[in-house]
């Protein structure tokens, strides 16, 4: 019971985030899809799941603006971690050469571990992320520090 209940929890959960996100900040906009210059990341929840289910783990649920024609730097997550996307198109690279692409509308999955970059086109991109997290780990583990990184 406890593998199957732990899975089922996480998808209600992503489910619930997702129907929350499409009524909260909705897919159409009349404007540009963003406006910023420079990446913008609000923190929208975290929290600690219970230790009956999901040992060790938290949840961490952010909204990410990302200007136009951004390379986003090599980085991976301690984390299960998906998006949904609102407004714009995002193109997510991995070291293996795969690629995802972000349109609003779709989820996509970036697994544990999984190195990985972003490149947004014309419009930037705004999107929701949610992550199932190690407590105690840093959101992500960039290829190359600096002290100005941040999410």
């Amino acid at each position: 019971m406890g593998s199957k209940f732990t899975h089922a929890r996480i998808s209600m959960g992503i489910i619930a985030l997702i129907a929350l996100s499409q009524t909260m900040l909705g897919c159409a906009s009349n404007r540009a899809v963003t406006s910023v210059t420079t990446r913008q990341v609000e923190l929208l929840k975290q929290e600690t799941l219970a230790e009956e289910i999901a040992p060790g783990r938290e949840v961490v649920v952010t909204s990410v603006e990302s200007p136009p024609n951004m390379v986003g730097k090599w980085h991976w997550h301690p984390s299960e971690t998906f998006h949904y996307y609102l407004a714009g198109r995002v193109e997510i690279e991995f070291r293996d050469g795969s690629r995802i692409v972000g349109v609003p509308g779709r989820v996509n999955h970036v697994p544990y571990g999984a190195w990985h970059r972003a490149s947004t086109g014309e419009e930037g991109v705004r999107l929701i992320i949610f992550r199932v997290h190690q407590s105690g780990e840093p959101v992500r583990h960039l290829e190359h520090h600096s002290p100005t990184d941040t999410e």
